[in-house]
């Protein structure tokens, strides 16, 4: 293992010098991107590193509840980005004539249906008909047992299986032609999976390699304009397959795809282990030491689901299909599959686990994080940006390189969008060990299709959406935090709004069909049209990063509570809030000066109203002048109470940071914990009140601060 990871550097070494021997179809057209991508992942893992390590240590653990999970989903976030990393790290193209050999192949093509329109079908039975290629025969696999299918077939002197036991969905209709059939090769065809008439002769050169098992081409599909579900694929059928290739681990998407029959004789057939045949038996055949191909070009047309339900149906059953491999049949158990098809076959069912559950931790946490008044990270604000920023942009940077000229934004929307299927994805592939769930045939469109009741669907979407507007009105009008904490968490809600706003408006907005494929892309700038959402994502947070190291936060804060008084003022609301002198919670402690008769201090005690000059009857009494200990700077400013000492500890630092000398210290105010920021030491109460105007207008502070002497244990504990 260790002589293949040093021949794996060298090889890279040489490709970075340019020394390397390129022999492969756009290998060497394809280095400057494939190296750009590379360094810049090499910057994105370092600084990701550099961002965990730091943010283990400032993890606010009295946000327990949140604040772990948090650094999980940022540690997994890394983790996943790795391993896209490891897929796409060197691309491997095939030219779109294959490999021209004159072949004496037999195909059987094998067009599997159950239920679909029969126009569906029909174009399809013609467009097979029509490929060129003299040494196949068509069969349409009906696993229905339509009347309308076996006149088809007739019609068009076509082979037809129709089998009375319909166990095992797709994978047993398969097995069911292929034991009655005998050619070399099978092509399986969905029944709208609409073929090239080149298909069979720029795919049949690559089986004159003699452990190639199958070859899979890259699938097209009919979609509205704009591809608003993203079912397209590009980045899984331009980057990841690519990648995949690259290490011997493209997988059988189930259509568009030829197999070598042998190969299959030899795992027994189409794996009906799992809910459908394609992933499960790709893995197979490589366990079994069998190659494969991923053609990057697509020789057939096939339909996607053109509603939000469809797509669910669909993308919830790739997912537990996926899943299911990795929780009861793991790819980490398969002798004969190399560490990285491991890795590759996993990665499969690990990016829908982290849409499932990791993703709207990060969705979520700007709404927790300003409903609570608690952030997940003990640092201040400046310090978090400072450490996050550059790695979030290093790896939006590292993202559209390895991707380019693939645009990526649509399908993070999408994949992220999807989380509610993928949940319950997961929970049907944990309960399905042992038998696999039942699976349902997505219904094909023909002609307009509305959803009904979108709105139903995408109901946790739309939660996100609206708890994230309404933290942010209602942390705005009442306060209780610092500025800078909540404009970060605006931002952050905001690229959460987007986020869902994807699938959000491709499931309740009529889609319009093209006649005809029509790529748009700009004539005078054709690069800037394939970077700009990267150019977009970089500069936005480029320029809130120099906002937050930067910019005058005096005067953001002065701007920003003048628009909250203003709309106080328009609506009649009375203030409330951490940062009010309400009397049960600012009010200062009444401090006894302590005699020296007394071995302890009396308790200080909330009182009612601010400290006053005249002493208490104790005092008159027993007062000698000279028996006081004297204390040179006793005078403190009341600043700031919070029941949350994580409040008081941000608060101290935005104080510290305009050079006030603050501390934070505790009392019991009706049996309840406070926390109270106070600014200190003077030596007397008109140079604390000097100090006091100072910080009322560098914070923007309308509430009364309190004057009041220190109690001899916070003279002790900061005083010194």
């Amino acid at each position: 293992m260790s002589t293949g990871i040093w021949q794996g550097i060298k090889r890279w070494w040489s490709d970075v010098l340019g020394t390397r021997v390129y022999f492969r179809y756009l290998e060497k057209e394809d280095r400057k991107r494939r190296l750009a991508g590379q360094f810049s992942t090499f910057i994105t893992i370092i600084l990701g590193c550099y961002y965990i390590i730091w943010h283990f240590k400032a993890i606010n653990w009295g946000f327990w509840y949140f604040s772990p999970a948090f650094f999980l989903a940022e540690l997994i976030g890394l983790l996943l980005f790795s391993f896209f990393a490891i897929d796409a790290w060197f691309l491997r193209y095939h030219s779109p004539k294959g490999i021209p050999i004159e072949s004496s192949l037999s195909v059987d093509v094998f067009i599997t249906v159950a239920g679909e329109p029969i126009e569906l079908l029909r174009e399809t039975v013609e467009a097979v008909l029509g490929i060129d290629y003299p040494l196949k025969k068509v069969y349409i696999l009906d696993d229905k047992g339509d009347i309308n299918y076996r006149r088809l077939a007739e019609r068009y002197s076509c082979g037809y299986f129709a089998r009375e036991d319909h166990r095992d969905a797709k994978a047993g209709n398969l097995n069911y032609a292929f034991q009655r059939t005998s050619s070399d090769l099978i092509l399986t065809l969905d029944a709208d999976q609409v073929p090239d008439s080149e298909m069979i002769r720029n795919l049949i050169g690559f089986f004159k390699i003699p452990l190639i098992a199958f070859v899979q081409t890259k699938q097209n599909f009919k979609v509205p304009v704009g591809d608003p579900f993203g079912n397209t694929d590009r980045i899984f059928y331009n980057v990841m397959q690519s990648g995949k290739d690259t290490d011997n681990a493209a997988f059988s998407c189930g259509s568009g795809v030829i197999y070598r029959r042998k190969a299959l004789e030899e795992i027994g057939g189409f794996s009906t282990w799992n809910l459908v045949e394609d992933v499960h038996t790709s893995m197979l055949l490589h366990d079994h030491g069998w190659r494969s191909i991923y053609y990057n070009h697509s020789l057939s047309k096939g339909t996607a689901p053109a509603d939000i339900y469809g797509v669910y149906r669909q993308r919830r059953q790739w997912a537990a299909d996926s899943l299911r491999m990795i929780f009861w049949d793991s790819p980490f158990g398969r002798k004969g599959l190399s560490l990285k098809q491991k890795l590759q076959y996993f990665n499969i069912g690990f990016v829908y686990l982290v849409s499932a559950f990791i993703m709207p931790i990060f969705f979520i946490t700007p709404v927790i994080a300003l409903l609570t008044r608690n952030f997940v990270l003990t640092a201040p604000v400046d310090s978090y940006v400072l450490h996050r920023f550059p790695y979030f942009m290093a790896m939006s940077i590292a993202y559209g390189i390895l991707n380019f000229p693939t645009p990526y934004m649509k399908a993070y929307q999408i994949w992220t969008g999807l989380f509610p299927a993928f949940i319950w994805a997961t929970w049907i592939a944990l309960r399905s060990r042992k038998k696999k769930p039942a699976y349902k045939i997505n219904p094909k469109p023909v002609g307009d299709i509305r959803s009904k009741k979108p709105w139903l669907a995408i109901s946790p979407q739309l939660g996100i959406i609206l708890l994230s507007i309404f933290s942010l009105v209602y942390v705005f009008i009442s306060g209780g935090v610092s500025w800078d904490f909540y404009l970060l968490n605006s931002v952050w809600s905001m690229w959460s709004i987007w986020t869902m706003s994807g699938i959000c408006l491709a499931a309740i907005k009529k889609h319009d069909w093209p006649e005809k494929e029509e790529i748009k892309e700009s004539k005078l700038f054709p690069l800037f049209s394939k970077t700009k959402e990267l150019v977009f994502t970089v500069s936005i947070s480029l320029l809130v990063t120099v906002f937050f190291l930067f910019a005058d936060m005096t005067q953001v804060d002065q701007f920003l509570n003048g628009i909250r008084s203003e709309i106080h003022s328009l609506v009649g609301f009375k203030e409330r809030g951490e940062f009010i002198s309400l009397q049960e919670i600012t009010k200062p402690p009444q401090v006894i000066e302590p005699l020296k008769k007394v071995e302890k201090p009396s308790e200080t005690q909330p009182t009612e109203t601010p400290p006053v000059e005249e002493k208490t009857e104790l005092a008159k009494i027993e007062e000698k002048p000279k028996e006081v200990i004297s204390i040179r700077k006793e005078w403190v400013i009341q600043v700031f109470s919070s029941k949350s000492q994580d409040n008081a500890m941000r608060y101290r630092d935005e104080l510290a940071s305009q050079g006030f000398r603050a501390y934070h210290t505790s009392a019991k105010v009706k049996g309840e914990d406070w926390y109270r920021v106070r600014v200190g030491f003077f030596e007397s109460e008109e140079e604390a009140n000097k100090v006091r105007e100072d910080i009322g207008k560098k914070l923007s502070i309308k509430i009364p601060l309190w004057v009041t002497k220190a109690s001899r244990e916070e003279l002790e504990i900061h005083g010194k």
